[in-house]
């Protein structure tokens, strides 16, 4: 093998260039025109290097246009990075080592190139995104690709919380989501139709809580709640509620069964008999003392 004062005669000797030089990130660019489903997922960078001289659109990717499989590191802005020259052309470069990251993409395709799958990670957090490619007919009659999301796992850091999100067939809405954090664990299903939530249940440290049918964050159907004290179960469209404490409350249409019971033995109550057994009243009060210490 040359050595490298051989091999570095033999690049002045032919009249070759420096190809790497040392440089500064003035700006990150985004490609309007990409053909990625989120135009901000098409990167190149602005950059001054060292002796001045401004560099622009250089590449972080072998193609700053498609949705080609690999990594995809993003450097901060004002960080200092080196470039690589294509084929000699000033004008074409790419960053081959970075000082600073702001953010770093990994995709992966099957052999198929049926699923897609995407890291993406910053300081603050991490996203992983399962997609599917489904070809399709255009306006124009010619098929063309598209990535439909299936589910994704984020990590947020500055929320402390982990959420796992299921989409639709069309990949459009999300319609199943689970949010864990370090003080709750929430789920909800939602309408594919109308985004309507269907149901939805937090856990804590002090209640379990369930709803159903809730528009506008207003259950409209049934819902459970319970906690270290209290279990109540209800249903708003229908206007029924059990509560369980230290007691029962029952309530169907506006009604109270204790206030209705106690109403009824009050009216026993008043029955006077001429002939035979009047209602024995003093019972009747001791069973609505007992009523009292069940039902409220």
């Amino acid at each position: 093998m040359e050595d490298v004062k051989t091999i570095i005669q033999e690049i002045v000797s032919s009249g070759g260039k420096i190809q790497t030089y040392a440089a500064k990130v003035i700006s990150v660019n985004i490609e309007e025109n990409s053909n990625h489903d989120n135009p901000e997922e098409a990167y190149s960078v602005n950059v001054v290097r060292s002796d001045g001289a401004q560099i622009d659109n250089v590449r972080l990717k072998a193609s700053i246009q498609d949705k080609e499989q690999g990594v995809i590191c993003v450097p901060k802005l004002n960080s200092w990075v080196f470039i690589s020259i294509i084929e000699t052309t000033e004008t074409r470069a790419f960053i081959s080592q970075y000082s600073e990251i702001d953010k770093i993409f990994l995709r992966i395709k099957n052999d198929e190139n049926s699923k897609f799958f995407e890291v993406q990670t910053d300081v603050n957090s991490t996203s992983l995104l399962f997609k599917q490619v489904v070809e399709e007919t255009g306006d124009d009659g010619q098929q063309e690709a598209s990535l439909k999301n299936i589910t994704s796992l984020v990590f947020d850091g500055e929320q402390k919380d982990v959420a796992i999100k299921f989409w639709n067939d069309e990949g459009e809405k999300v319609i199943h989501q689970t949010t864990v954090a370090h003080d709750k664990v929430e789920t909800e299903f939602i309408n594919n139709d109308d985004d309507i939530i269907l149901q939805r249940t937090t856990i804590d440290a002090s209640k379990v809580a369930v709803d159903f049918q809730i528009e506008e964050n207003e259950t409209k159907g049934y819902s459970a709640l319970i906690d270290k004290e209290n279990i109540l179960f209800k249903n708003t469209t229908k206007n029924i509620e059990l509560e369980m404490t230290n007691k029962f409350k029952v309530e169907a249409g506006g009604k109270n069964l204790k206030l209705e019971l106690e109403s009824l033995i009050d009216e026993v109550s008043k029955i006077v008999v001429l002939q035979g057994t009047s209602p024995n009243v003093g019972m009747l009060n001791t069973i609505k003392g007992n009523i009292g210490q069940i039902l409220k």
